[in-house]
Formats: structure tokens, sequence, C-alpha cells
């Protein structure tokens, strides 16, 4: 069955809608959550349906509909700069830029030390169950899997009571990251295809090149933009700057060949600036605000919701179930490497990382639709099933276990308190 573009958006924005509904009524869990365990569990069940009454096609008809969306187009192409750019707006520049060094050094030389030390553990557990990688390959998954979703983490601290600081390190670092991760992911998979090799210099390079051209294309874009809202007040009008602004850098920076997620981070960073710095006026503020909280939730429905529904398209068996398996806390102990091992130098800039804020990254290196979508790009390779299965393994277990236990963990290590509740209007 075949269905449009607008059959698809009809579909997905009613489950939304729906699945929304039924969690604040019943289960009140993190959006994110909800979405994937829900969808995940709806899945299952209409595939057992399907085995079990075959003649109704059940099954057939939620497979047709999951192969007609391009989960890597949606995800990199378009939900990414939305997403990023929400986020983004809500980051504290000021105490952004107390950490802005161990941020950015953590973005950066976290997601290397967590490609290498993930990928040669991917690499020995494969072995382990008999199961032929190549140690190229291996990276490549340790590359995919080391940039944390933004949107996750995001999501919980909005929960959380934090040190200002310490709240845009990891805010700022979870953003940030998934732009060093892109070009690293396409540099890994070259090599390991064979498509020519990458020196240390030539890919230190590449990430220079791209992070420092992307950032220019947000500063210059997201200054054109401010100037221009500083010139008008109609919440109308500037509500769609901002909307034209999130899609226009990240579209200019992808024809530029520079990073798109850090071009639109930057824009979004600035943006957030210019209206804590009262230059909109309180209307348009307002308005602003809620426009991009609803773009946030619903496209982190669909992101979400769609993980768990592309469960259907992955092929498991009991080795790929194995290696997937171990692939798990081989990512705690990467990022755990990358966010520890850089500590002492940070020290010597802006305060380094102490080991309980080392704890606290570590768990809070929540992975989500960005791994699932550049997995799914993944070039026809013997190595792809693995590649594949694991990454959805880990992505699962990421959302489900870290997104609902960081905030205990934030609040058990002392780093934090729960948030006051908002008071409810006045009647």
């Amino acid at each position: 069955m075949s269905f449009s573009l607008f059959d698809l958006a009809a579909v997905f924005l009613t489950l939304i809608a729906a699945i929304g509904w039924l969690n604040l009524r019943l289960f009140r869990l993190p959006s994110a959550v909800a979405m994937l365990v829900i969808g995940l569990v709806a899945t299952l069940s209409l595939v057992g349906l399907d085995r079990l009454v075959p003649a109704l096609g059940v099954g057939r008809l939620v497979g047709d509909v999951v192969r007609q969306v391009d989960f890597s187009a949606a995800v990199l192409r378009f939900m990414l700069c939305y997403l990023l750019f929400a986020g983004a707006m809500h980051v504290d520049l000021d105490a952004l830029k107390q950490r802005a060094w161990t941020a950015a050094f953590l973005a950066t030389a976290g997601v290397i030390i967590s490609a290498v030390v993930v990928g040669g553990g991917f690499w020995l557990a494969a072995r382990l169950v008999g199961v032929s990688l190549s140690f190229a390959w291996a990276v490549v998954f340790g590359v995919l899997i080391s940039p944390t979703d933004p949107v996750g983490v995001l999501a919980v601290l909005k929960r959380t009571s934090l040190a200002p600081d310490i709240r845009a390190l990891i805010e700022g670092e979870a953003l940030f990251n998934d732009g060093v991760g892109v070009v690293l992911f396409g540099a890994a998979v070259a090599f390991a295809a064979g498509q020519g090799a990458v020196s240390a210099t030539d890919l230190g390079l590449s990430v220079v090149v791209q992070a420092g051209g992307g950032a220019a294309v947000g500063v210059v874009c997201g200054l054109v933009a401010i100037r221009a809202m500083r010139s008008i007040d109609d919440y109308g009008v500037e509500v769609g700057i901002t909307l034209a602004l999130a899609t226009g850098v990240y579209a200019l920076a992808g024809t530029l060949d520079v990073s798109a997620p850090i071009a639109v981070v930057v824009a979004g960073l600035m943006l957030g600036q210019h209206a804590a710095a009262e230059a909109m006026s309180e209307q348009t503020r307002r308005y602003t605000r809620a426009f991009w909280t609803i773009v946030d939730e619903n496209f982190n429905g669909v992101l979400f919701l769609l993980v768990g529904l592309e469960v259907v398209t992955v092929r498991f068996d009991r080795v790929l179930d194995l290696v997937a398996a171990a692939a798990i806390p081989l990512i705690f102990i990467g990022r755990f490497v990358a966010m520890a091992a850089p500590s002492a130098l940070l020290r010597l800039v802006d305060g380094g990382v102490k080991p309980g804020l080392v704890l606290v990254l570590t768990w809070a290196g929540v992975r989500g639709g960005l791994s699932v979508a550049m997995a799914l790009t993944l070039p026809p390779s013997p190595e792809r099933s693995l590649l594949i299965a694991s990454t959805y393994a880990v992505v699962i277990f990421s959302i489900i276990v870290q997104s609902l236990t960081l905030e205990p963990v934030i609040l058990r290590l002392g780093y934090g308190r729960r948030a006051e509740p908002e008071p409810e209007p006045a009647e």
C-alpha cells in the first residue's frame, strides 16, 4: 500500500496526539520515553497479532508505513535542525561562556576518545562470539553511537534545578557533540568502506574546518536575523524570522559543506541570548517561546515514535543479540573514559570537571535518534545488520533507562534539586 506524504503526516500527528493524551492521563512518563515505549509495544503487539491471524495483514500494513519513511532523511535533513535550534534557544549563554573551553573540549576530544574505546571493545566482543568484524567497522559503530542526544538530555534537565554553569556545560556539550559526531562519522565510513585513508592530521583539520565554518555561518545568519528583529515589533513576523533562521542556516551550512548542526546551534544560542537581552518585546518572547516549545514537543514525539516503530525493520538473531547486549555496557565505559581522561587538563583552564560531575556527564550521555539515523545511512556491507541492531539496542536502553534515572542520579550526587513546580495561574 502506498501512502502520500500528507497521509504519513496525518498518521504520525494523530499517533503523537493520542499517545501524548494517553501518557498524561495514565503514565506521566517523560514524553520521549512514552513515545518510544508505546511505539515499541504497539509495533510488537501488531506483529504478534499478524503472526496469530495472518489474514488480517496488520504486520504488512505496519511495515509498509514504516518503510515509506526515510528515517535518516527525516532526522538529518529536517527534524534535527529544529530540535537543535529549539534546544539551543533555552541555553543560558552567559553561563555557558564560563565553561566554554570545557564544553568545546568534551564535545570534540570526548567524542573521539569514546569512539575509540567503544569501537575497540565492540571489536573484541564480536570476536568473542565468532562474528567477523573489521576494526575499521567497529570504530564506525563507536563513532555513530558516541554523540549524545541533546533532546533527551534537555528534556530531563527541565525537571531538575542545577547550578547555571553545570546545566550550561551539560547542555552545551550535548548540543555541540552532534556536529562533531556527524563529521567524524563521514570520515570513518569512508575509511572502512575503502574509499581512502584518512590521516589523523586530515581528520583533525576536517573537524576544525567543519566546526569553525558552521559556527561562522551561525554567527553571521544570527546577527542578520537579530538586526532585522530589532527594527520591528510584530510577534507574527518575528516568529517567522526565527523559523526562517533555523531552516535557512541549516540549509546554507549544508550547501557550503560545513557543519549544519553546529551552525544551527550557534544561531539558536545567539537568538536565545537576544531574547534574554530584552531586544524582543514581552509579547514576542512569549509567542516565540510557545511556538518553539510546540515544535520541540511534536518533533521530539515523532522522532522517538519512529525509533520505536522502526524496530519492525531490524533483523535480530541470537548472535546479533549477544553483540548488541555487549554494546550497552561499552557505551558507559567509553563515555566515562571520555569524560574522566581530560579532567586534569580541563582543571587548568576553567575549573575542570570534578569526579562527581564526571559521573553525571557519563549518565547524561543519552543516545537517541541521531545515532539511529546515521546507522541507517550505512552502505550495504556484511557488517551493516550487526551495526544497526546494536545501535537500536543501545538507543532503546539509553532512552528508557538513562532518561528515567538521570534525575535521581543528579540528585543523589548532590548536583541539583527538583525544580519547583510552576504556580497555577490565578483565576
